[in-house]
Parts: C-alpha cells; sequence; structure tokens
C-alpha cells in the first residue's frame, strides 16, 4: 500500500520535473540560436584591431558551414550562436589561432556575451 502510495506521488511530480527540464535545456542546440556573441580582436603585440579575423563556433558545433562572423575594420565581429557552452575560435591570416570557451548561465538570462581575442603573430 505505501509503495503505490510513493508511486502515485513520483507520477504526479515527473510532469512537472520534465517542464523544468525542458526550461533549462530548450535552446541546447535545436532550432535558430538565440545568444548574441559581440567582441573584439586585437593584434597581442600591437593591440591594433584585426580587420577580417573570422570569429565563430569551434570543433563543427552547430552543423555546417559554422556560425560566426568576419570582423570589421574596428576588429569587431558580432553573431547570434546557441546558449550552451562550447568552444569559440578567432583566426586571421599570419596569426595563430585563439579559442576560447563560452560560459553561460542555466537560466538563460543572457541576452548578449563579450569574448575578445588577442590574436599572436606565427
Amino acid at each position: 500500500m505505501r509503495l503505490k502510495h510513493y508511486t502515485l506521488k513520483f507520477l504526479s511530480f515527473y510532469p512537472a520535473f520534465l517542464a523544468v527540464l525542458a526550461l533549462i535545456w530548450g535552446g541546447c542546440s535545436a532550432g535558430q540560436p538565440g545568444l548574441t556573441l559581440t567582441g573584439t580582436v586585437t593584434d597581442a603585440q600591437s593591440g591594433k584591431p584585426v580587420a577580417g579575423a573570422w570569429v565563430g563556433d569551434a570543433d563543427g558545433y552547430g552543423g555546417s558551414p559554422s556560425w560566426g562572423s568576419y570582423t570589421d575594420y574596428r576588429g569587431q565581429y558580432s553573431y547570434q550562436t546557441w546558449y550552451e557552452e562550447h568552444n569559440i575560435r578567432a583566426q586571421a591570416p599570419n596569426y595563430q589561432e585563439q579559442r576560447k570557451l563560452l560560459k553561460t548561465f542555466i537560466l538563460k538570462k543572457e541576452k548578449e556575451k563579450v569574448i575578445d581575442f588577442s590574436l599572436q603573430l606565427k
């Protein structure tokens, strides 16, 4: 009799548990990206902006083609990506590639994240 009581309690709690999981994981990889990633790419020695650098999701994250953007003449970039932790890379001709981990919060309160890169010459 007691087991039946606990089973009924669990079953009544289970839909709410699934709803919370759906809220937490709802934006992960499926659908359209919902986080704006912005920043600046600069030369590590001079501090000057690196125009034409590619900044985007690394390791095939988000499918093919990669999600990302080229920097403008001020070294600034902006693009949409998914709201979950993954690697972001910056690369430009004559520079070593740099990777950083995009860290996010579990409840998706951020709408925009800033990640700056400082590239070393090869």
